[in-house]
């Protein structure tokens, strides 16, 4: 098998493998801080209503889900199974409040108590020496 060939396939393998893992992390994280998981009760759903359908032939799923889930909750015999289907009720009731005041910054900035009367005047002593440039100097070329 030639060296393209090898390396394409493992090129592809990586991308398969690359995507699994994406699909699986995301799927991870929409069943732990969504309401995703909910949507694993769907097969507990089919058969709640298989069970409604038996002891009454006349219901469809529409009349199903109007009681179940836009009518006031009654407590029958069954109860405990009504409150297993999805999106029933709230598992993870969690709220995030975040309260900002607005405040603004404040400066404050007090006078001088005595303003001094000094004069300072420029004196040599201060002025740049020039001898301590001479070492800055580009580089010479001996000839």
């Amino acid at each position: 098998m030639p060296l393209s060939l090898r390396i394409a396939q493992k090129i592809l393998i990586f991308a398969f493998v690359k995507k699994l893992t994406a699909i699986f992390l995301l799927g991870i994280y929409l069943m732990a801080f969504s309401e995703c998981h909910q949507f694993l009760k769907i097969p507990f759903l089919i058969k709640h209503f298989q069970k409604h359908q038996q002891a009454d032939p006349a219901m469809n799923f529409s009349r199903f889900i109007k009681i179940h889930y836009f009518s006031a909750a009654v407590i029958t015999d069954d109860f405990q199974q009504d409150e297993k289907l999805p999106f029933r009720g709230m598992e993870c009731n969690t709220t995030n409040a975040t309260h900002y005041i607005y405040s603004p910054a404040s400066i404050y900035i007090n006078p001088p108590q005595q303003l001094l009367k000094k004069f300072y005047s420029y004196n040599d002593t201060h002025k740049i020496q020039h001898s301590l440039f001479d070492i800055f100097q580009p580089p010479r070329q001996d000839c």
